[in-house]
C-alpha cells in the first residue's frame, strides 16, 4: 500500500496528544485544585487530546482491514501479533521491574504472572492488550468487509453507536440502558471499523462541513460539560466526557481524520522530525511513561513548576524528545529491537 502523508500526520498528532494527556492527567486529578486557571489549563489540553487512542485505532483498522494482500490467518496472527505480544511482555517486565524498584509492589512470580495477565502492571499498556484482540479477529473481520456494500458497514457502525456511544450516554444521565447483547459490535472494535470506513469512502462537502462542525462541538463540550459536571461531585475530575466512547470524543476523532484525509493540510510534507516522531509513534507510547516517571523522580530540575499552560506543553516536548531519542537507540541495538515493532 502507498505511504499515506496525511496518516503519519495523523500518528504523530496522536502520539503527541497521548504524552499530553498523562501530563495533564496530574492537573486534572488533583485534589487540590480548585477549578480556577491551573485546572482549567489541564482540563483544556486533555479536553483537546482525548481523540488520540480513538485515532490509533482508527489508523490501524484502515490500514488492517484495507490491506488487499493475500495472507493465511495462521500467517497473519504470526506476523501482526509478534509486534504486540513482545512488546507486550518485555515492557511489563520493565515497568514491573521498576515498580519494584520503587517500593511500590513486592516481587514474585506469581504476582507478576497475575497482573500481567489481568492487565495491572502500568496504566497505559492497556492498549497492548485491546490492540492484540483486535488483530485476533481481524482475519475474520475482513471477511465481512470484504463483502460488505457501504451500506453493510454502516449498519454496522449503528449498531455499534448504540451499543457503545448512545448506551453509555444514556447510563450516564439517567441511570440504566438498554440490555441487548450486541458484544460483535461493541467497544473498540467501532473504532476499527470506523477507520476502514473513513478511509475507503469519500464524502460529499456537505457531510464533511458537517463533521467539522461536529469535531469543534466535541471539544468545546468535552471541554465545558467536564468542568461543569466536575463541580458537582466530590471527586476533582468528572471523567465520563474525556472517554473514548462519549459522542464528543467520537466527534472530533472523525473530524480530525477527514481534515487530514480530505483537505490540502493532509498532503503537506512531513518534515525530518516529524517523520522520525511517526516512525517511533509506537515506541513513544510505550516509553514516555517510564520517561515521564523517571523525570519526576530522578531529575526534578527539569519539571519546573510553571503554570500548566506553559509546563503542560513545555512536558511534553520534553518527553517526546526524550522518548523519541531512546526509541531510535533501541532500534538501533540488535538484542533490543524486538521490544519496539
Amino acid at each position: 500500500m502507498k505511504r499515506l502523508v496525511y496518516m503519519d500526520w495523523l500518528r504523530i498528532l496522536a502520539a503527541l496528544a497521548v504524552v499530553t494527556i498523562h501530563v495533564s492527567a496530574g492537573v486534572v486529578t488533583d485534589d487540590a485544585q480548585d477549578y480556577k486557571s491551573p485546572w482549567m489549563a489541564g482540563n483544556f489540553y486533555e479536553s483537546i487530546s482525548r481523540w488520540a487512542v480513538p485515532m490509533f485505532v482508527m489508523i490501524s483498522g484502515a490500514l488492517m482491514l484495507g490491506s488487499t494482500r493475500e495472507i493465511t490467518i495462521l500467517s497473519f496472527l504470526k506476523k501482526k501479533l509478534a509486534k504486540i505480544l513482545i512488546p507486550l511482555f518485555a515492557w511489563s517486565v520493565i515497568y514491573y521491574a521498576n515498580e519494584v524498584r520503587k517500593d511500590e509492589i513486592t516481587f514474585s512470580v506469581a504476582d507478576f504472572i497475575k497482573r500481567f495477565a489481568t492487565d495491572d502492571i502500568m496504566y497505559h499498556l492497556w492498549f497492548l492488550y485491546m490492540i492484540a484482540g483486535l488483530y485476533l479477529i481481524t482475519p475474520l473481520l475482513k471477511i465481512l468487509i470484504q463483502h460488505a456494500k457501504r451500506k453493510d458497514i454502516e449498519y454496522f457502525l449503528i449498531l455499534w453507536l448504540f451499543a457503545s456511544v448512545f448506551s453509555n450516554w444514556l447510563e450516564y444521565f439517567i441511570g440504566y440502558r438498554f440490555e441487548i447483547e450486541l458484544f460483535f459490535v461493541t467497544h473498540y472494535i467501532g473504532y476499527y471499523v470506523l477507520g476502514y470506513y473513513l478511509f475507503t469512502f469519500e464524502f460529499h462537502a456537505k457531510w464533511r462541513i458537517l463533521i467539522y462542525i461536529g469535531g469543534i462541538a466535541g471539544f468545546v463540550t468535552t471541554f465545558f460539560m467536564t468542568y461543569h459536571e466536575s463541580l458537582k461531585i466530590d471527586e476533582p475530575l468528572e471523567q465520563f466526557w474525556y472517554d473514548e466512547h462519549s459522542p464528543n470524543v467520537l466527534l472530533m476523532a472523525v473530524a480530525l481524520f477527514m481534515v487530514f484525509k480530505s483537505s490540502k493540510i493532509g498532503e503537506v510534507k512531513v518534515p525530518w522530525i516529524g517523520k522520525v516522531i511517526s516512525q517511533a509513534s509506537f515506541g513513544i507510547y510505550l516509553i514516555h511513561v517510564l520517561v515521564m516517571q523517571t523525570l519526576y523522580e530522578k531529575f526534578d530540575f527539569v519539571w519546573f513548576d510553571l503554570h500548566p499552560i506553559i509546563g503542560i506543553p513545555y512536558k511534553v516536548l520534553l518527553i517526546v524528545t526524550i522518548s523519541t531519542i531512546l526509541v531510535r537507540f533501541i532500534k538501533k541495538v540488535p538484542v533490543l529491537r524486538g521490544i519496539i515493532p
